[in-house]
């Protein structure tokens, strides 16, 4: 079973974002590095490679933003803009990049160290999977699987980027997050969390849920192949939601169970059995983000009652919920003596403890007189050199294109 991917420092995490790019590089396959750190805990040079790497994504990253930023031309430089990005910090792209390039190879250094300091292990064979497939996105694209070849090493290699720097980045990074995660918050770990602290945890942010989605309208195919939505009319709709309500009482009073008041819906309304969900459990986040009417009732139901929610009635595609909200005690023990479960359970827990952990280390060691920035190499490297402006093309090779 692979271990859960903590999905935390995004700079060596992601796969790639398509840049257009060409021009004058300062591309040198020397061993040169970039950063270093020395020190009785780790002792590690890092090729300037990965640098350019963290440059790149940090490049691709700001220009998401810049796309927003006002004085955005489409096929035009943009590292001289303002932009915010999504912690709502301003600053002119070129110098977001620089800083944030930093930050990435801070935190990639923070992780190497709090690994060696803390004991941190890992499986041998996850750390091959994970050097294989990031060796296969280098020579392959990561959606080569799918019949789509677009190699990495073709959109960053040319900038210096080797692949021995990529697999670092991208392979080991996550392997090494796991490890550190499951030596400080596991069972036997040097913060171990306890069962009753992850069952508090669990209790708090967790629902379980069930409903049964009916269908306000009726769907069909166009003449032009699309298909489109029709609102019941509206004493259509009052009829069912009043049916709908009993079901809702009887389901709240224990008359009916919710097996057969699915069963009931689907033979009366449109609601298949396929939509129908049954004891969900998840995060009150995560049902927030799938369903915010059904969240936002959940607040104030109680344990074992129902509730009509009615999504959508405004628009052409309405949709009628009969939701049950199932008492999350009964699910804990259970629930958490499950190891697959438990770990999501602690992932979702601590996460944000182990980013704040490696940020923290990071801004540490950049004090810290062990660490050395070969700033004569790194400063070679500007973000623009990752622009090239588009190709003119003449009139006939558009109309051949």
């Amino acid at each position: 079973m692979m271990k859960p991917f903590y999905k935390i420092i995004a700079a060596f995490l992601a796969v790639i974002i398509v840049a257009s790019a060409a021009g004058c590089v300062p591309v040198s396959f020397t061993k040169e590095w970039g950063y270093k750190y020395s020190d009785k805990t780790l002792n590690k040079e890092y090729a300037i490679g990965m640098y350019i790497y963290s440059l790149y994504q940090a490049y691709n990253e700001a220009k998401t933003y810049a796309e927003k930023a006002k004085g955005y031309k489409e096929n035009e430089p943009f590292t001289d803009l303002t932009i915010t990005d999504d912690d709502g910090k301003k600053a002119v792209a070129k110098d977001w990049i620089k800083n944030k390039a930093e930050e990435n190879m801070l935190s990639v250094i923070a992780v190497d160290y709090l690994c060696k300091k803390d004991g941190a292990t890992w499986d041998e064979a996850d750390m091959k999977t994970s050097r294989k497939t990031a060796k296969d996105a280098w020579d392959m694209g990561p959606y080569a699987s799918y019949g789509y070849y677009q190699p990495i090493k073709n959109e960053v290699e040319k900038y210096g980027v080797s692949e021995d720097s990529y697999v670092y980045m991208a392979g080991d990074g996550s392997v090494k997050q796991t490890a550190l995660f499951d030596r400080l918050y596991k069972k036997g770990g040097l913060e171990e969390v306890s069962d009753k602290a992850l069952t508090d945890y669990f209790l708090k942010n967790y629902v379980d849920y069930s409903y049964i989605p009916v269908h306000l309208y009726k769907s069909s195919t166009g003449s032009d192949g699309n298909s489109k939505s029709e609102k019941f009319k509206d004493s259509k709709i009052k009829q069912i939601k009043k049916e709908l309500q009993e079901i809702v009482n009887n389901l709240s009073d224990g008359s009916t169970t919710f097996d057969k008041a699915s069963k009931d819906c689907e033979k009366k309304y449109d609601a298949t059995s396929s939509d129908v969900v049954k004891d969900k459990i998840s995060t009150s986040e995560e049902l927030n983000s799938q369903n915010a009417d059904i969240a936002k009732a959940f607040k104030n139901m109680k344990n074992g009652k129902a509730e009509l929610v009615v999504v959508g009635e405004s628009g052409d595609s309405p949709t009628a919920y009969v939701v049950v909200k199932n008492d999350i005690n009964k699910d804990a023990k259970d629930y958490i003596n499950n190891e697959t479960n438990r770990n999501q359970v602690l992932q979702n827990m601590k996460q944000e403890s182990l980013k704040d952990l490696i940020d923290k280390t990071a801004k540490d060691l950049k004090k810290s007189s062990a660490l050395t920035v070969n700033e004569g190499v790194v400063n070679k490297y500007d973000p623009s050199i990752f622009y090239s402006k588009p190709e003119e093309t003449t009139a006939a090779e558009t109309s051949a294109q």
